[in-house]
């Protein structure tokens, strides 16, 4: 074994660190060289650390909005066209509070009341950790709020906007199970800036009295977010539609009216006043609703109307209508090419022969010329096949009448001759079109600016629905359970046949 010596190794070590050795070290060409690129790194890198820092100065500075990607499909944090035109527009301060404690804010709503901050200089967001500030929330509700709610206040008015609001649930109650559907923040926060920042909303009275449909939830919960009152009205004990109405709703009554009762409704139509009517398929005569109608140039067919075209028609059921929507009229010109509406078992709606040349009568919804008119009497079972005696032609199943009373006044009468429209499994399978159409007629009637009565739609977080005509599903059908197959097999045989050939 080799033996090593110490002192001549520590010899050699001291030898090799010496001072003049390090001194040699740096007099060296070849290292001064090394020397001088390191002090250089050594200086490229404290300022890539000073830029970086720069930067992050910089873009901390930058809205989140710029900086933060809405990266979820439906963008639920991101502010519609709608809802940054209602917030720009705001000339008063408004604090929107999310109550929450500190660590459990949730993450949409919180990026979204960020967004609306920085939309509107008018609009300021604070949280408010319910632990730290206990009392805060009664002096604005006497309710207990969710966590994750908000709190909409300007000047002494205010709203609460609930967590359960703004995520919408459905219950299966064969499962018990709850699961979410919705994302409705954009829209009730919008709808309660409006409310808390207008004096003046618009009220609609409905008729009662008649066993009337009743407006689905889906009409209603927009008509409410739109900050738009609803009111019963009974004609019977009043003697005439309320002064403060900006429009009155008859949704197909079951019953007719009293000729007392039309006539008042004549004389608020008479006065520039607003009218949205239904009517179902009803045998029995209703002339003193009919009368209404007759007033304003219009008539309904006691037939039923039935579309002969399959791309118009709800799959295997032509009296379930899917109509044009015009283009031309104010009230679904925004509608026409982007939205469908289904409407079952109307009646065709006629102008009469003669009317007063003041009326301005305006077609909404229209069936194709493929459809006909099925005409009913007594118990007669009707039948889907066209006969030679049905009248064939374009009919309208929704119309607008408008007529100028004076120089500041303007009578309206928006009519759908199916109260189907307004039924939420309708309205469902269109996935909200009648909804849609309903509201724009209705926000047409409102004498208030439609900026202050928007309604936003809220964002689906589930599947969306599919809506297929008849010749939709025809078509589909054919293809997947005819053409598809029979390409397979072809394409198999091909090659069967090419590799029996080798």
């Amino acid at each position: 074994m080799m033996k090593i010596n110490r002192k001549e190794m520590s010899g050699k070590l001291k030898k090799k660190f010496s001072k003049e050795h390090m001194k040699g070290l740096f007099t060296e060409e070849e290292n001064k060289k090394h020397l001088k690129q390191g002090s250089y790194s050594s200086i490229l890198t404290v300022i890539v650390i000073a830029v970086v820092i720069a930067v992050n100065l910089v873009v901390g500075q930058i809205p989140s909005s710029a900086t933060q990607i809405d990266l979820s499909s439906e963008k639920l944090y991101t502010l519609s066209d709608d809802g940054k035109k209602a917030v720009k527009s705001l000339d008063k301060d408004v604090t929107l509070y999310l109550i929450a404690a500190s660590g459990s804010e949730d993450d949409n709503i919180q990026k979204l009341l960020n967004n609306f901050k920085e939309a509107s200089s008018h609009i300021k967001v604070e949280t408010m950790d319910p632990d730290l500030h206990p009392a805060f929330t009664k002096d604005y509700t006497s309710d207990d709020v969710e966590a994750n709610s908000v709190i909409v206040v300007c000047g002494d008015k205010s709203k609460v906007v609930a967590y359960s609001s703004i995520y919408e649930s459905t219950t299966d109650y064969s499962t018990m199970s709850t699961q979410t559907t919705g994302f409705d923040g954009e829209g009730q926060l919008v709808s309660a800036i409006s409310y808390v920042t207008n004096d003046n909303m618009p009220i609609l009275y409905t008729l009662s009295g008649h066993n009337e449909t009743a407006l689905g939830s889906n009409i209603t919960d927009a008509i409410q977010k739109a900050n738009i009152e609803t009111k019963d009205l009974s004609l019977l004990t009043s003697d005439s539609v309320p002064e403060d109405a900006d429009g009155l709703i008859i949704c197909a009554p079951q019953t007719d009216l009293s000729s007392e009762e039309a006539s008042r409704v004549i004389s608020y139509l008479e006065g520039g006043g607003k009218l949205l009517m239904f009517s179902n398929f009803n045998k029995d005569e209703m002339p003193n609703f009919d009368s209404i109608l007759t007033n304003y140039g219009l008539q309904r067919d006691t037939g039923l109307v039935l579309e002969g075209n399959s791309q118009h028609y709800f799959p295997q059921m032509p009296d379930y209508l899917i109509p044009n929507i015009s283009s031309s009229a104010s009230v679904t010109s925004e509608l026409s090419g982007s939205s469908y509406v289904l409407i079952p078992d109307a009646q065709a709606i006629r102008k009469l022969d003669s009317y007063r040349d003041t009326l301005n009568i305006t077609s909404l919804l229209t069936t194709t010329d493929s459809a006909y008119v099925k005409e009913v009497s007594g118990d007669t079972k009707i039948t889907a096949e066209k006969a030679d005696t049905d009248e064939t032609g374009a009919f309208d199943v929704g119309v607008s009448v408008t007529e100028t009373v004076d120089t500041d006044k303007e009578t309206q009468l928006v009519y759908f001759s199916s109260a189907g429209i307004v039924n939420d499994t309708m309205d469902e399978q269109v996935s909200g079109g009648n909804t849609n159409i309903v509201i724009a007629a209705i926000n047409s009637m409102c004498s208030v600016d439609t900026s202050t009565t928007v309604s936003i739609p809220s964002k689906s977080l589930s599947v969306s629905r599919l809506s297929l005509t008849e010749y939709d599903s025809s078509f589909w059908r054919i293809v997947t359970i005819g053409i598809i197959p029979i390409l397979v097999l072809a394409i198999g045989l091909g090659i069967w046949m090419k590799r029996r050939k080798q």
